[in-house]
């Protein structure tokens, strides 16, 4: 009787490990992001730094493949106005798939009403959003022609 309990015991762990094992997620091997509204900005190209440039694209509409990063991450948006730097963007926000705006001048219907101050002057907006879930989103605003911020908000439910 103590054997076909032990049997039992071992083969309850074996199977449990092996469901354990199983449903450990792996991290993907790509994210994309899909630039699919850009606002007040003429041609031009958004750049994703990190070590090296991992992302460039015209700004027009369409997706961008690359592979994760662990770092943060500075997105840059160039076009025949100037450079805007987005710098220190989470890398919780590059490692998903997301819909990405950008846009310069515009005030936003999705800006909280604080940022009002900002209307008159120049200024460019970056917009991510994850594609499985509209709870989890990035925005920062920054001085157009710097990096300088003018305001940030973000959730990550």
């Amino acid at each position: 009787m103590i054997k076909n309990n032990s049997f039992f015991k071992f083969s309850f762990s074996l199977v449990l490990g092996v469901f354990l094992l199983g449903s450990c997620s792996t991290e993907k091997e790509s994210y994309s992001h899909k630039l699919n509204s850009v606002k007040g900005l003429s041609d031009g190209e958004i750049y994703y730094v990190a070590t090296d440039t991992f992302v460039t694209n015209s700004l027009t509409a369409g997706e961008y493949t690359y592979p994760p990063v662990s770092e943060m991450v500075t997105i840059a948006v160039k076009d025949g106005n100037g450079v805007s730097s987005f710098t220190e963007v989470p890398d919780k926000y590059i490692n998903l798939d997301a819909e990405v705006e950008v846009s310069r001048n515009v005030f936003q219907d999705y800006f909280p009403e604080e940022w009002a101050a900002m209307k008159g002057t120049n200024y460019t907006t970056i917009y991510i959003k994850s594609k499985d879930d509209n709870e989890v989103f990035y925005m920062k605003v920054v001085h157009t022609n710097t990096n300088t911020e003018i305001g940030k908000y973000s959730e990550d439910f």
